[in-house]
C-alpha cells in the first residue's frame, strides 16, 4: 500500500503542475497530497494497455489480410534451404508484424505435410528474430518527438481507408495504419504514466538483488505475455517503464527474456491434437526460447557491456528503450547462432518422441544391426517383417471390400506399409552386400518380390476406394447381391492371405483366389449386361467395370505376395510359385 499510495501522490501533482516533459520532473514542485485519484492511475495503465493491444490487433489482422495469401507463398517456396527459412520466418513476422501468427501458421503447413519439420524449425527461429522490430519500433518513434502528433494522422488516414476503401485489401491497409497509430497512442499514455511514477521511485529498490531477481523478473514476464497473449504488449510495457526510470536496463533485460518464453504458450496450445510433426516443431520452440533465455540469463552483465560499447562505436543516443531493443534482437541472434550446431540433433532427439500410434506401428520390430551378422538370422528377421506388411496389405484389402469403404483405416494400413518399405529395402541392400550363398540370393529375391507385390496392392486399393466413394452402391436390384458375392470373395481372400494367421497356408489362398476369380468374372458380366440392354449409363458401366478391376488387381497382388510368403517358409516350391503367378496372369488377361 506505501508502495500505491507513493504513486499516486506523484501522479497526482503530476497532473496538476503540468511539467514540460514528463521524463523530467522539476524538483521544484512540492507533492500535493490533497487529491489522491487511484482511478487515473489505473486507467493510465488499463488504457495504455488497452491501445497497445487494439492497436497491435488491427495492424496485425490488417497486414495479414493485406498481404493476402504472401504468408503462405513465402512459407511454400522461400523454406527450402535452412537459411532460406529464417530468413522468410523473419521476413514473415517483420511484414504480419505478429511472430504467433507465424508460429501458428507454420505448425498448421507441417500439420498438413505442406512443410517439413526441418524447413518448419528454421522458420520459427527466423520469427524469433523477426518479432524483435516490436522493440525498435517502440524504441526509435516511442520516445524522439512527440507521439500523438505522429500517430493521430495514421489513425485519420486509416479510419477513412476502412471507411471508403473500395477493396478489401485498401480496407485491411486502413485497419492496418489505423492499428499502427493506435499503438502508439497507446505506448504515449504508458509514457506518461510510468514517467511520473519513475521521478520519485524506483522499483529496483523492490525486487531482490542478483541472479534471484533476475529469475523473478523472467518469471514476471513470462506470466504477464502468457497471459495477454501479446509479447510486443510486454515488451512496450517494459521499455516504457525502463525509460521512465521505474526499473533498471538489467531488470527490464530479465523482464524480456521472459516475454521470449511466455510465447511459447501459443505454440503449445497449437499443437494440442495436431500430427507428431506439429508437435515436435512446438517442442522445437519451447526448447529455443527456454535454452535462448537460459544462456541470456547467465551472460546478462556480459551482454549489456557488449551492447553498451556497440552502442558507443555506433554514436547511438544511451536510452533505455535502445538498449532495451539492442538486447532482445542480439539474445535471439545469439539463439540461432546456438541452434546451427545443435540443430541436426535436435531433430534426431526429437524424431523418438511424441509418435502417434501410426507412427510406432510402422516402425520395424524385427531389423536390427547385429542380425546381419548372421544371414540366416536376418533372413528370418526379414521374413517376420514382410508379415507385418502382408498384414497392412490385407488388412487395407478387407476395408476396401466395405460399403462404403472404410477410406481413413485404409489410409493408416497403406501409410504405415509406405513407412516400412524403405526401411525393408534399405536392410536388403545391407545384406545382399555380403557374401551370400546361393540359396539367400534366391531367397532375398523372394522377398523383394513379396514386397513389391504388397505395395502394388496398396496401390490399388487406394485407386479403388477414391473410385468407390464417389459411386456408391451400385443401381440396379439384379447387381447388388452379385456385387456383394464379389465383396464377400475379397474378404475371404484377404482373411487367407494373412500369413500371421495359424492356419496359413497357399493352398488355402489358391482356393480363395479361384472363388474370387470366379465372382468378379460374373459381376463383370452383370455390368455388361446392364450396360447393353441401357439399364446402366455407358459411362457409369465403364466407371464400375474400373473399380471391379481394381478390386481384382489388389486380390491377385495380394495373393501373389502371399505365396511369396509361402516359398521362403517352405510351404510352396519357387516353381510352384511361378506356374501359380503364371496362371494368374491368364486370367488378368481375359
Amino acid at each position: 500500500m506505501h508502495l500505491l499510495n507513493s504513486l499516486i501522490r506523484y501522479y497526482a501533482c503530476h497532473r496538476r503542475t503540468s511539467l514540460p516533459h514528463p521524463s523530467t520532473p522539476s524538483e521544484d514542485f512540492p507533492l500535493d497530497t490533497t487529491a489522491l485519484n487511484p482511478f487515473e492511475v489505473f486507467a493510465g495503465l488499463a488504457g495504455g494497455i488497452g491501445l497497445f493491444l487494439l492497436g497491435m490487433h488491427m495492424l496485425t489482422e490488417g497486414l495479414k489480410l493485406a498481404a493476402g495469401r504472401a504468408l503462405e507463398g513465402l512459407l511454400e517456396r522461400g523454406t527450402a534451404t535452412p537459411l532460406r527459412g529464417l530468413g522468410a520466418g523473419m521476413a514473415m513476422t517483420a511484414l504480419v508484424q505478429s511472430s504467433t501468427a507465424v508460429t501458428v501458421a507454420s505448425i498448421g503447413f507441417v500439420n498438413t505435410g505442406l512443410l517439413s519439420l526441418q524447413n518448419a524449425m528454421w522458420v520459427i527461429f527466423g520469427s524469433n528474430v523477426g518479432t524483435t522490430l516490436n522493440a525498435w519500433l517502440v524504441a526509435a518513434l516511442g520516445f524522439s518527438f512527440r507521439i500523438d502528433a505522429f500517430a493521430l494522422p495514421f489513425v485519420g488516414v486509416g479510419a477513412v481507408l476502412m471507411l471508403a476503401g473500395r477493396t478489401v485489401r485498401q480496407r485491411a491497409l486502413g485497419q492496418a495504419l489505423a492499428g499502427f497509430g493506435v499503438l502508439f497512442l497507446g505506448i504515449d499514455v504508458l509514457k506518461d504514466t510510468f514517467s511520473v511514477f519513475g521521478a520519485t521511485m524506483n522499483l529496483q529498490d523492490h525486487i531482490a538483488p542478483g541472479f534471484t531477481g533476475w529469475l523473478i523478473l523472467v518469471g514476471i514476464g513470462t506470466l504477464l505475455t502468457v497471459l495477454m497473449q501479446a509479447s510486443g504488449a510486454v515488451i512496450a510495457i517494459i521499455i516504457t517503464a525502463a525509460q521512465g526510470g521505474l526499473m533498471s536496463i538489467e531488470a527490464a533485460c530479465a523482464m524480456v527474456i521472459g516475454t521470449n518464453i511466455g510465447t511459447t504458450s501459443t505454440a503449445i496450445l497449437s499443437a494440442l491434437g495436431a500430427t507428431s510433426n506439429a508437435r515436435r516443431l512446438a517442442a522445437t520452440h519451447v526448447l529455443f526460447n527456454l535454452v535462448t533465455g537460459a544462456v541470456a540469463i547467465l551472460l546478462l552483465p556480459l551482454l549489456i557491456g557488449l551492447l553498451g560499447l556497440l552502442r558507443e562505436w555506433f554514436e547511438q543516443p544511451a536510452t533505455p528503450a535502445v538498449m532495451i531493443a539492442m538486447f532482445h534482437t542480439a539474445f535471439n541472434l545469439l539463439g540461432v547462432l546456438l541452434m546451427v550446431p545443435l540443430a541436426r540433433p535436435l531433430l534426431r532427439t526429437l524424431a523418438g518422441r511424441f509418435r502417434s500410434r501410426e507412427e510406432e506401428i510402422a516402425r520395424p520390430r524385427h531389423l536390427d544391426t547385429p542380425s546381419l551378422a548372421v544371414p540366416d538370422l536376418a533372413l528370418r528377421a526379414l521374413r517376420l517383417e514382410l508379415g507385418r506388411t502382408q498384414s497392412f496389405a490385407v488388412t487395407a484389402l478387407t476395408a476396401s471390400a466395405r460399403v462404403p469403404p472404410d477410406e481413413p483405416w485404409i489410409e493408416r494400413q497403406a501409410s504405415a506399409l509406405d513407412a516400412l518399405a524403405p526401411a525393408i529395402g534399405d536392410y536388403v541392400r545391407k545384406l545382399s552386400a555380403m557374401r551370400l550363398p546361393p540359396a539367400l540370393v534366391e531367397a532375398l529375391a523372394h522377398s523383394l518380390r513379396a514386397l513389391q507385390y504388397q505395395e502394388s496392392a496398396v496401390t490399388a486399393v487406394r485407386q479403388a476406394c477414391a473410385l468407390a466413394t464417389t459411386l456408391g452402391v451400385p443401381p440396379g436390384a439384379e447387381l447388388e447381391p452379385i456385387a456383394v458375392a464379389f465383396r464377400q470373395a475379397t474378404g475371404a481372400l484377404a482373411a487367407s492371405a494373412d500369413a500371421a494367421r495359424d492356419d496359413f497356408s497357399a493352398a488355402a489362398v489358391a482356393v480363395r483366389l479361384e472363388e474370387a476369380e470366379l465372382r468378379y468374372q460374373a459381376f463383370k458380366e452383370a455390368l455388361l449386361l446392364e450396360g447393353a440392354h441401357a439399364r446402366m449409363d455407358i459411362r457409369a458401366m465403364q466407371d464400375w467395370l474400373r473399380l471391379a478391376s481394381l478390386e481384382r488387381r489388389a486380390i491377385e497382388q495380394v495373393a501373389k505376395a502371399a505365396r511369396m510368403l509361402a516359398v521362403l517358409d517352405g510351404d510352396l516350391t519357387p516353381q510352384q510359385a511361378a506356374e501359380a503367378d503364371e496362371i494368374a496372369n491368364d486370367n488378368g488377361a481375359r
